[in-house]
């Protein structure tokens, strides 16, 4: 039920501003506007406002439209005038409203860019790698216990989620990514890291399949605490645990877990050398249930905080940050560098939003955002039934002085139908093939 109400608010809010953006531009040039509709289908709620348009929500969330009073879809009624129709506009004046949809959809990502900053701000794990796995590409490009990533392509890297972020940027690339690190004594290096095994299977999170994972680095140490009595300092690396290497915290806390009372031997990254030790995780009782405790929190964070003004410059970077991801993306996928298989339809939005929606609402913001850049995007692309289509038009009609003959743009509409029927259909054809395979 929340994947499913997740999903329609995710594209309820995305399209009605998309479609927000198209009512206001068409208002502000003086044309009628007839109906605007989220959804398709049958018509669930509608209202007429005092200027004669209906507004309406239809059953089926997977888009909307603005209807403008337009003499290509027939005769204009009595009460209207030819100032009020929208292909009669100047050239410029359409260009201007196809823009403002898709320009509508990034001002709401910088909206919640922009809330979110100045209410959680940035906070993620510094990017700094733990055990890589054998024979993986991370090994192979010498990656170590306790490199600290810096920058990937040359682009700073914070966070593990700046890692992944500027890695879908090389996603199908044919040349290793030049990953600089500084080691864990304190040399910087250039690590050169094939992702060519992601670009096989991009539907998998990249960590696992390059071999990296975030490394267990110790925070805060609790009093009189099984970590104290162990020997742990705050900013060890944890690198082995009962003769096993550490993959993340998650696996490390379970071991712990499952250990009460019992004396690890243990090694440790500490100012660049390694450290045995002998953890003591404490019994306690949890739920009824006898678990290991350590008494040690997460080390390593990065955190930033901003006020109303420095979140403004933050949420621009973010913005061009995500709509570079989603450009890249898009583009290896018209040249054949990421498999079309990789496309995800209404199914995959709907199973992202409810997982987000779980995480909570923070989670569920950045999806909104990264989404409504998505959908901002793909409508700028010059293809027609697009609204970069009908831009692209309209430019060439202000550069030519005078209109594009209406066979064409018939033609041209036809084709950009099937092009963008095409894409849908297999994007969920992807989904469905995801489900059941």
């Amino acid at each position: 039920m929340l994947t499913v109400l997740a999903f329609i608010v995710t594209i309820l809010v995305i399209v009605a501003f998309h479609e927000w953006g198209h009512f206001l531009a068409m208002r502000a040039f003086g044309v009628r506007v007839l109906t605007f509709s989220v959804g398709f289908g049958p018509r669930l709620c509608r209202f007429t406002d005092r200027r004669g348009t209906d507004w309406v929500i239809s059953a089926i969330p997977l888009g909307g439209f603005v209807r403008p009073l337009d003499r290509r879809d027939g005769e204009i009624p009595d009460d209207a005038t030819l100032e009020e129709e929208f292909s009669g506009k100047p050239a410029w004046q359409r260009v201007i409203v196809y823009a403002a949809g898709p320009i509508f959809n990034f001002i709401l990502a910088f909206l919640i860019y922009w809330l979110l900053m100045m209410t959680a701000g940035e906070r993620g794990y510094a990017p700094v790698v733990g055990n890589p796995t054998a024979d993986s590409p991370a090994a192979a490009a010498g990656f170590e216990p306790g490199d600290r990533m810096l920058s990937i392509g040359g682009r700073e890297v914070r966070t593990w989620q700046d890692v992944m972020g500027r890695l879908v940027l090389y996603l199908g690339d044919a040349e290793p990514v030049p990953v600089q690190v500084r080691d864990s004594q304190g040399q910087e290096r250039t690590r050169q890291l094939d992702i060519s095994a992601w670009s096989q299977d991009p539907e998998q999170s990249p960590l696992p399949v390059l071999g990296l994972s975030p490394a267990v680095v110790i925070g805060e140490i609790a009093e009189d605490s099984g970590a104290q009595r162990s020997g742990v300092r705050s900013g060890d690396q944890v690198l082995t645990t009962d003769g096993q290497p550490v993959p993340g915290w998650s696996a490390w806390r379970q071991k712990l877990q499952e250990s009460p009372g019992q004396a690890l031997p243990a090694t440790v990254l500490r100012d660049g050398r390694e450290h045995s030790l002998t953890l003591h995780p404490e019994p306690v009782t949890v739920e009824d249930r006898v678990v290991g405790q350590l008494g040690v929190l997460p080390g390593g964070i990065v955190e930033q905080r901003y006020n109303p003004l420095s979140a403004l410059d933050a949420a621009g970077g973010r913005l061009a940050e995500q709509a570079g991801v989603v450009w890249a993306s898009i583009a290896k996928l018209f040249t054949g560098h990421l498999p079309l298989d990789s496309l995800g339809g209404p199914v995959t939005i709907a199973q992202v939003a409810g997982q987000s929606a779980e995480v909570g609402i923070l989670s569920f913001l950045m999806l909104l955002a990264y989404l409504s850049i998505t959908l901002g995007i793909i409508n700028l692309l010059p293809v027609p039934m697009l609204d970069g289509g009908w831009i692209l038009f309209g430019i060439i009609e202000m550069i030519r002085g005078r209109s594009l003959p209406e066979r064409f743009l018939t033609t041209a509409q036809g084709v950009g139908l099937t092009l963008v029927m095409s894409f849908m259909l297999l994007a969920i054809y992807n989904d469905l093939v995801r489900q059941f395979s």
